[in-house]
């Protein structure tokens, strides 16, 4: 399991940078969030961020974007309808893991996996808007992938941590939760903070004297 921050405020890239988890963006968030509508300027502002991962939409094979790209880091993501296909495969040859995005039916499913795709990205509350259970087709989703090892279901679009709660026990290998919901679903009880704060008290006690005071504290 995994978890990254749906995203791109600068807020939310330095949480991501400071905890070491992942973001995704798409070019919605992007325009919406970003400190910049310039695409360029938004590549340099990922390109320096020190996270591991970032999923990241392109719409072609523009090579100004792409060598801007490190197929290290970045993971691209393809909106996966049928003019899209092509761009598959020249991509995973360049190095890059793909995502297939915006996969709400089987039949989309089924021709992601035929490609090889190494992401799959399901919208949880647009497809719960749409008339879809979102939950049942999370287990359809994952009964079909069993058979790709190398696959895994991301699903993004959560927008309470009742649907992240929920999007994980139906069988989602990723969640991708906006920064306020991830803030949301970060949180523990009180109990649980009173928990630590004893462990803590008592580890401290462990701890070596130097000079009289208690090492650390």
């Amino acid at each position: 399991m995994k978890i990254y921050i749906d995203g791109c405020s600068e807020e939310a890239l330095l949480f991501a940078q400071k905890i070491g988890i992942g973001i995704t963006t798409n070019p919605s968030i992007i325009l919406k969030e970003s400190f910049s509508k310039d695409l360029m300027n938004v590549i340099r502002r990922l390109t320096n961020l020190n996270v591991s991962t970032i999923f990241f939409q392109v719409e072609n094979l523009d090579e100004e974007i792409l060598e801007q790209l490190d197929p290290k880091k970045f993971v691209i993501k393809i909106p996966w309808v049928v003019e899209k296909y092509n761009l598959c495969t020249p991509l995973r040859e360049r190095g890059f893991k793909v995502c297939a995005t915006a996969v709400y039916e089987i039949s989309q499913l089924v021709f992601a996996l035929n490609f090889g795709v190494d992401y799959v990205a399901f919208y949880y509350d647009r497809a719960k808007r749409r008339g879809i259970d979102p939950n049942e087709r999370i287990r359809q989703f994952k009964q079909i992938i069993e058979n790709s090892e190398d696959t895994k279901l991301v699903v993004a679009s959560l927008k309470s941590t009742e649907q992240v709660i929920d999007a994980i026990i139906s069988g989602a290998d990723e969640v991708a939760i906006p920064f306020d919901v991830f803030n949301k679903f970060a949180l523990v009880p009180e109990y649980v903070e009173e928990d630590v704060k004893r462990f803590s008290e008592d580890f401290k006690r462990l701890l070596p004297k130097v000079n009289g005071r208690i090492h650390n504290e």
